[in-house]
């Protein structure tokens, strides 16, 4: 693969979408969409013109036709947090403030490989970053993590996964952003996607979900410490978090619950569990991450797999309904994006998504880049909002 992405956009313009996974040795850059549908609240969007139907029946439909009308990545899309909004109809979650896409989904028109590996860098020497909003003191913090523990005291829930919003005047061009940022990232689940209001940058580090023909695996992230500055710190600091009773109990809940999503969409018997409290490094923190498979029933759809596993739990907590119930009373903005999952459908027809943490959301050259983590009985609130924050660290170089 020759092709570099700076190349690309020096020839073709600034895409509209990137398939940006360092978990690959190549990537996709698209320009256009020939076909594109999303839902907005109760509004449900084909080309832009607003139809009648079941949301998920046409968005099957959509993939069904587009999986068998070309050889190359059939589709790009998300779906947002709030998809849970659709999928759990029962609880009675508080109106959205904003009118981000529930989910959005789109057949590219034109579809360029290039090389991860290639240098695409444009040099930027200056900081683009002005912080408006901060993630929580330590003493609202405080609060919050209280109120969490009652309601674990109360036997509502295991585990709760809080998070906070931060948000920054930028003025730079978000492409730019991205190319910069990935440099430093390099993302291993990272998507670039441009649509109509917004932007979206993400530098993931965190696969939800592929398949491999029948089979499906995902690799619940949770449990979080500081990257080391030399292989030998590194890998002591991977071992503390390794051998971690707290961090290993937190992980083993959510590895739990996703064995349970997975069984519904999974042959009998055949979820299984590989790579266990395994500890990967990041590029300023490392992270505890487990496998977990199985072979899917047949007749299983696209939208059975979402409605199965999303939201995603290890960005949610156990139990799933219970949580978001307080994760709902807790938080006071829409995730929109954040701790949804992007991904894409390729060649094979097999689905490639992420977890979508380490995530900018820009709109009106306001970016929105949220932060949080897992809340268990013996969480200390100075220890979880500093991991908070050291899942931010990314930005800090470019902070004016």
């Amino acid at each position: 693969m020759k092709n570099s992405l700076f190349d690309l956009i020096n020839e073709f313009g600034e895409p509209d979408a990137l398939i940006d996974n360092h978990s690959e040795s190549v990537g996709y850059a698209i320009w256009g969409f020939d076909e594109v549908v999303y839902q907005i609240n109760d509004s449900i969007y084909h080309n832009h013109q607003k139809v009648r139907c079941n949301s998920f029946d046409l968005l099957d439909k959509l993939i069904n036709k587009w999986s068998k009308d070309i050889d190359n990545i059939k589709t790009i899309g998300f779906m947002s947090y709030d998809i849970k909004n659709i999928i759990y109809p029962h609880i009675p979650f508080k109106k959205l403030k904003s009118n981000f896409p529930f989910f959005w989904f789109a057949k590219p028109s034109m579809i360029k490989p290039y090389s991860i590996q290639s240098n695409i860098s444009k040099e930027v020497s200056f900081k683009f970053l002005s912080k408006i909003k901060d993630i929580d003191s330590l003493s609202n913090y405080s609060k919050i993590i209280s109120k969490i523990k009652k309601e674990l005291f109360q036997g509502n829930s295991y585990q709760i996964n809080y998070t906070m919003e931060q948000k920054y005047k930028i003025d730079f061009n978000s492409i730019d952003i991205y190319l910069l940022m990935r440099q430093i990232a390099k993302p291993q689940y990272g998507y670039f996607l441009k649509i109509k209001d917004y932007d979206i940058l993400s530098f993931s580090p965190e696969s939800f979900f592929h398949t491999e023909e029948s089979k499906i695996f995902t690799y619940p992230m949770k449990g979080t410490i500081n990257k080391g500055k030399s292989k030998q710190e590194n890998d002591k600091l991977k071992n503390k978090l390794m051998q971690s009773p707290k961090d290993r109990a937190e992980h083993i809940m959510i590895v739990d619950l996703l064995r349970n999503d997975l069984g519904k969409i999974c042959e009998f018997g055949s979820v299984k569990t590989k790579d266990i409290f395994s500890v990967q490094s990041f590029t300023t923190i490392n992270q505890m991450v487990s496998c977990i498979y199985g072979n899917l029933k047949n007749e299983v759809s696209f939208t059975d797999i979402i409605k199965a596993l999303c939201p995603g739990g290890s960005i949610t907590g156990a139990p799933k309904e219970s949580s978001m119930k307080i994760i709902d009373l807790l938080e006071n903005y829409d995730r929109e994006i954040y701790t949804g999952t992007i991904g894409y459908i390729d060649s094979n027809n097999d689905l490639k998504f992420n977890i979508a943490i380490r995530t900018m959301l820009i709109k009106d050259q306001i970016a929105k880049y949220c932060v949080g983590g897992g809340i268990v009985w013996d969480s200390e609130e100075e220890k979880e909002l500093n991991e908070a924050r050291l899942k931010s660290n990314i930005l800090d170089q470019f902070i004016k």
